[in-house]
C-alpha cells in the first residue's frame, strides 16, 4: 500500500511542481499510506478483540512484536477501551500482528520452492489484495480525503502561482494557516478518534514542508536561513507529538522532513561543517527515541538518509583538505547506529528480545567502510588501519554483550563478533597487493563449513570445501608464485595468501575431526585431504620465501629450521588441542630430513656446510624431544623413527668425516672412504657399550635399539666392508702399506669384532627373531674367509708390483700360489678346530679348502713359468696334509652318533 501511494506521490509530485519535488512527494506519499495502513491494523484487531470480549472462542494468537504486542497486551487488561484509543508501531509487519481464528497449519516437513510463474501470480495477487484491502478495509473517507487533500493543495499552489493576482505570500500563508488548522484538530481528536487525528496530523505536517518548499525553491519569498528554521521547528513538533502518541508514524516523517530540510533550502554554498552538525542532533535526536521505543523504521529511514546523504555531498564536494572536518562526524554516525542496533535489540519485549536488525547490523559497517574507503583512499595503509579498528571495535562490543546479556543477546554478539572478523581479517588484503582477496576466500569458505555444521546443512559445508578449492587455484593463477609478493620476507601478499589457505585448510580437518559424530560419509574423506591441503601450501609459502630472500648453503639451514618450526609447533598444538591428526607433522619430520640430506648430498659438498650445522642440531633437537613427548603420552612406540635418527646422524657424521678427510688428505681415495665404515663402527659400540645407560630413549626401548636398530646397522657394516674389501685396492698413501696394519684392513676387522660383540650382547633375542647361531657365525666366516683373500690380493699389488685389475691379478702366478697357501692355511686351521670343537662342518669346510687347493694345483699348466713357484706349492700342500693327518686322523662325529668300533672305522 504505502509503496503504491508513493509511486502515485512522486508521478503527481513532478507533474505539478517539477523533477525536484518528485522524491519528496513519493516519500510523502509512502508515509501517507503507512498511516492507512495502520489504521487498517487497527480496524482489524479491534475485530479481534471484540470477539475476545463477546464469544468463548479462543483464537489462535500469533504472537506479535514490538509495541504490537504491548498494546494487544494493553487491550487485553482493559477491555472496556475504545478502538480508537489503540495505538501501535508503524512498521511491524501485518502478518506478525494479525490475531488469528483459525489454528495454524501444521508445519510441511519438506520445503517447496514454487516455479516462477506461480511466484509472479502471488505477487499479482498480494498487490491486488492490498489495493483492495486499502480501498475497502477502516476509513475508506478519511484515507482517501488525505491523499486528495495532499496533492490538491499542491496543484492549487502551481495554479495560484500562474493565474491568481493575490500575492503568493498571502497564498501561501493561507495554507500554512490550513495546515495549523488540521494539526489542531487532529491534536484534539487523538483520544476518541485515534485513526483520524493521526490522519490529519501527518497530512497538516506533510502540507506545511510542502508549502515551506514551495515558499523557497518555488517561489523565493523565504530566505533561505527562515526555511531552515522553520523546517526544524516542523521536525521538532512531529517529534513530540510522536513521542506522547506513541505513533511512530509522526516521528519517521519528522525524521524524515528533518533531513529533507537541508537538502531543500540548500544553495550549494554552505559550510559542511554545519550541515553534519545539523545531522548528528537528527540522529541524536533519533538515537533518543530508539532508547525508548523500537521503532524499527524511524531508525531505517535515519539511517538511510545519513549515508545516503553522505555520500551524495562526498562525491560532489569532498576533497582531502576537508578529512580532518569530516572523519570526526562520520565516526560519529557509525557509533550512533551502532547503537541504534544494539538497542533494537535490546528494547524488544521479552518474547523476542535479541532480535536483530540485519540491515543496521551488516549495513551500518559496510556503508561506513564504503565512506571511509572514500576519504582515505589517498593514505598509505589507511584502510588497513580502519578495518583493524573496526574489526576489534566489533570484537569488543560482542564480547561486551555476551557478557553482559549472555544467552537472551547471544545471536547479537554472534552478529557482531562475526563482523569484527571480518573487518579484522579485511585489514591483510587492504594492507597488501589485491592479489590475496582469492586466499580470502579460502577462510570465507572455512567459515562456511563452520556455519554448515552449526545450522545441519550440507550444502554450505559442500561449498565452502569447493571455495577453498577455487581460492587455491585462482591464488596460483594470480601470483605465479614464483617471482611475486612484497619486498619483506613473510610480509607480502605471496607468504600471506598461502599462510591463509593453509589456515583454512587445517581449520577444516580440525573441525570436521571434532564433529566426527556429524559427519556424512562421504565428508570422511575431507579431514585428511584437507589436512594434506594446508601441509602443503604452508611448506610451500615458506619454501618459496626461502627460495626469494635467502642464497647459497643458508638456503638449506633455514630450511632445517622451518622444518623443525612447524614439528615443534605441530606438537605443541597436538596437546594443547588434543588433536591427534597432528601426529603426521611430527611423524613426518624424519623423512623431511632425509630427503635434506640426500638433497644436500647431491647438491653440496658436505652437509654441515656454514651454518647448516646449526640447523642440523635444531632440526635434531626437535626430532628427539618429539619422540619425547610421543612417549610422554604413552604412545605406541615407532621403532622406524628411532633408528631412522641414528641412522640420519651416522649417514650426516660419516658424510662430514670423509669431505674433511679428502681435504686433509688430498689424492688417496682411501680416506674418504673410511669415515664410511668407521664411523657407524663408532656410533654401534656406542650405543651396545656406553648408549645401554642411557635412561632415555635406549633403556626406555632396549629391546628397540639392540634389535631394530642395530640390525639394518650391521647388515650395512656388512656389506660396506665386502665391498670395500673386493673394491678398494687399500692405498695408504701417504703411509706405506702394510698388511692388516692399515686404515682398510683394521677398519673391516672393526666391523667384524662389533659384530661378535653384538651377538653376545643380543644374541638371545636373535635367536628370538629366527636366527640361530651357526648361520651368524657361519656369514662371519665367510666374511673373514673373504676378508683373507682381500689381504691377499692387495699384499700382492703393493708388494707384487702386480696392477689392481682383476684380469692381471687373476693371472698372476705369484698370487695364485699366496691364493693356494692362504687356502691351504685356513683348510688346516679349520679341520684342527673342528677336530678339537667337535664342529663337523668345520671339519667339512677345511677338507673341503685342502682338497681345492690339491684340485687346483693339478689344474695349474705345467708348460707355463713359475716352476719354483708351483714346486713350493705342492711342498707345501704336501706337508700341510701331513700334518693333518697325523693330529686328524678322522672327521669329528656329531652329537649322538654312535660309537664306531676301529674295525669299522679303517
Amino acid at each position: 500500500m504505502a509503496y503504491i501511494l508513493a509511486i502515485l506521490g512522486g508521478l503527481i509530485s513532478v507533474g505539478a511542481l517539477g523533477l525536484e519535488a518528485g522524491p519528496f512527494g513519493a516519500l510523502i506519499g509512502y508515509l501517507l499510506g503507512a498511516v492507512m495502513n495502520q489504521g487498517r491494523r487497527l480496524d482489524q484487531l479491534s475485530r479481534e478483540l471484540e470477539q475476545l470480549r463477546s464469544g468463548p472462542v479462543r483464537p489462535a494468537v500469533q504472537e506479535p512484536p514490538a509495541e504490537a504486542g504491548e498494546s494487544l497486551a494493553a487491550a487485553r487488561r482493559a477491555p472496556t477501551a475504545s478502538p480508537e484509543e489503540i495505538d501501535f508501531d508503524l512498521e511491524l509487519p501485518e502478518e506478525r500482528l494479525a490475531v488469528q481464528t483459525v489454528a495454524r497449519p501444521a508445519p510441511r516437513s519438506r520445503r517447496t520452492t514454487p516455479a516462477t510463474g506461480e511466484r509472479q501470480t502471488d505477487l499479482l495477487q498480494r498487490l491486488g489484495s492490498l489495493i483492495k484491502g486499502y480501498f475497502s478495509g477502516g476509513n475508506l473517507i478519511v484515507r482517501v480525503g488525505v491523499i486528495v487533500l495532499f496533492f490538491g493543495v499542491a496543484f492549487l499552489l502551481k495554479y495560484a502561482a500562474e493565474h491568481s493576482r493575490v500575492p503568493i505570500e498571502f497564498r501561501l500563508m493561507g495554507v500554512v494557516v490550513a495546515g495549523m488548522v488540521m494539526l489542531v484538530l487532529g491534536w484534539r481528536l487523538r483520544s476518541r478518534r485515534t485513526l483520524y487525528g493521526l490522519a490529519l496530523q501527518g497530512g497538516a505536517v506533510g502540507l506545511l514542508y510542502l508549502t515551506v518548499f514551495s515558499a523557497l525553491r518555488l517561489y523565493s519569498v523565504v530566505p533561505p536561513q527562515i526555511a531552515f528554521a522553520l523546517l526544524l521547528l516542523f521536525v521538532a513538533l512531529s517529534a513530540l507529538l510522536a513521542l506522547v502518541q506513541n505513533a511512530s508514524s509522526l516521528a519517521i516523517l519528522a525524521t524524515a522532513g528533518g533531513f529533507l530540510a537541508p537538502v531543500l533550502t540548500s544553495t550549494g554554498e554552505g559550510s559542511h561543517v554545519a550541515l553534519f552538525s545539523y545531522y548528528l542532533l537528527l540522529n541524536a535526536g533519533v538515537l533518543a527515541i530508539a532508547w525508548f521505543k523500537s521503532w524499527r523504521l524511524l531508525n531505517l529511514v535515519g539511517f538511510l538518509f545519513t549515508f545516503i546523504i553522505g555520500s551524495l555531498w562526498g562525491y560532489q564536494y569532498y576533497r582531502p583538505e576537508f578529512f580532518t572536518s569530516t572523519e570526526p562526524f562520520l565516526i560519529a554516525f557509525f557509533l550512533m547506529y551502532v547503537a541504534i542496533a544494539v538497542l533494537f535489540a535490546i528494547r524488544q519485549p521479552p518474547n523476542l528480545k535479541g532480535v536483530v536488525d540485519g540491515t543496521l547490523i551488516f549495513g551500518v559497517p559496510l556503508a561506513s567502510a564504503a565512506l571511509q574507503a572514500a576519504l582515505v583512499k589517498d593514505m598509505p595503509y589507511g584502510l588497513a588501519f580502519s578495518a583493524v579498528i573496526l574489526g576489534g571495535f566489533y570484537i569488543a562490543l560482542a564480547a561486551l554483550l555476551f557478557k553482559r546479556g549472555g544467552t537472551t543477546l547471544r545471536l547479537l554478539s554472534e552478529s557482531l563478533l562475526g563482523t569484527g572478523v571480518v573487518f579484522a581479517t579485511l585489514a591483510i588484503p587492504f594492507a597488501l597487493e589485491g592479489r590475496l582477496s582469492s586466499a580470502f576466500w579460502a577462510l570465507e569458505g572455512a567459515a562456511m563449513i563452520w556455519i554448515g555444521f552449526h545450522q545441519g546443512r550440507r550444502l554450505p559445508r559442500l561449498f565452502g570445501l569447493a571455495l577453498q578449492l577455487l581460492a587455491g587455484l585462482l591464488y596460483l593463477e594470480d601470483n605465479h608464485w614464483y617471482g611475486t609478493g612484497g619486498e619483506w620476507p613473510l610480509i607480502n601478499s605471496t607468504f600471506l595468501g598461502a599462510f591463509l589457505i593453509a589456515l583454512a585448510g587445517f581449520f577444516t580437518a580440525f573441525y570436521l575431526d571434532r564433529q566426527a559424530d556429524k559427519r556424512t560419509r562421504y565428508e570422511d574423506w575431507v579431514p585428511p585431504l584437507s589436512f594434506i591441503w594446508g601441509t602443503i601450501w604452508w611448506l610451500s609459502a615458506g619454501i618459496n620465501e626461502l627460495d626469494r630472500f635467502v642464497s647459497g648453503h643458508n638456503e638449506w639451514a633455514w630450511l632445517l629450521a622451518l622444518l623443525a618450526f612447524t614439528a615443534a609447533v605441530a606438537e605443541w598444538l597436538r596437546r594443547r588441542l588434543a588433536w591427534k591428526r597432528l601426529i603426521l607433522i611430527d611423524l613426518g619430520l624424519l623423512p623431511a630430513l632425509l630427503l635434506v640430506a640426500l638433497a644436500l648430498w647431491l647438491d653440496q659438498s658436505h652437509p654441515l656446510v656454514g651454518f647448516v650445522a646449526l640447523g642440523w642440531l635444531l632440526a635434531f633437537v626437535v626430532q628427539y624431544a618429539v619422540l619425547y613427548r610421543l612417549d610422554q603420552d604413552s604412545l605406541a612406540v615407532r621403532p622406524l623413527w628411532h633408528g631412522g635418527s641414528l641412522w640420519l646422524l651416522a649417514f650426516l657424521l660419516a658424510d662430514e668425516a670423509a669431505w674433511r678427510l679428502n681435504q686433509a688428505v688430498a689424492g688417496s681415495h682411501l680416506w674418504e672412504m673410511i669415515p664410511w665404515g668407521a664411523v657407524p663402527v663408532l656410533l654401534g659400540l656406542g650405543l651396545l657399550s656406553l648408549g645401554q645407560r642411557l635412561v632415555w630413549p635406549v633403556q626406555r626401548h632396549i629391546r628397540v635399539y639392540n634389535i631394530q636398530v642395530m640390525t639394518p646397522l650391521a647388515v650395512y657394516l656388512l656389506g660396506w666392508a665386502m665391498l670395500a674389501n673386493a673394491v678398494s685396492p687399500g692405498d695408504p698413501w701417504p703411509i706405506a702399506y702394510l698388511p692388516v696394519l692399515n686404515p682398510l684392513d683394521l677398519t673391516i676387522l672393526s666391523v667384524l669384532l662389533l659384530l661378535v660383540k653384538w651377538w653376545q650382547r643380543v644374541g638371545d633375542g636373535l635367536e628370538q627373531w629366527g636366527v640361530r647361531a651357526a648361520h651368524y657365525f657361519s656369514l662371519l666366516g665367510i666374511a673373514l674367509f673373504l676378508w683373507f683373500n682381500g689381504m691377499v690380493v692387495r699384499a700382492v699389488h703393493h708388494w707384487g708390483g702386480v696392477p689392481f685389475d682383476a684380469d692381471l691379478l687373476l693371472r698372476s702366478q705369484v698370487l695364485q700360489a699366496a691364493i693356494a697357501v692362504l687356502w691351504a692355511t685356513l683348510g688346516l686351521g679349520c679341520m684342527l678346530t673342528g677336530t678339537r670343537t667337535g664342529r663337523r662342518l668345520l671339519w667339512l669346510v677345511g677338507a673341503g679348502l685342502m682338497g681345492l687347493v690339491v684340485l687346483k694345483l693339478f689344474l695349474v699348466d705345467l708348460s707355463n713359468t713359475g716352476t719354483v713357484a708351483r714346486i713350493v706349492a705342492f711342498i707345501g700342500v704336501g706337508l700341510l696334509l701331513l700334518i693333518v693327518g697325523y693330529f686328524s686322523p678322522a672327521p669329528p662325529r656329531l652329537a649322538g652318533q654312535p660309537q664306531m668300533s676301529q674295525k669299522e672305522e679303517l
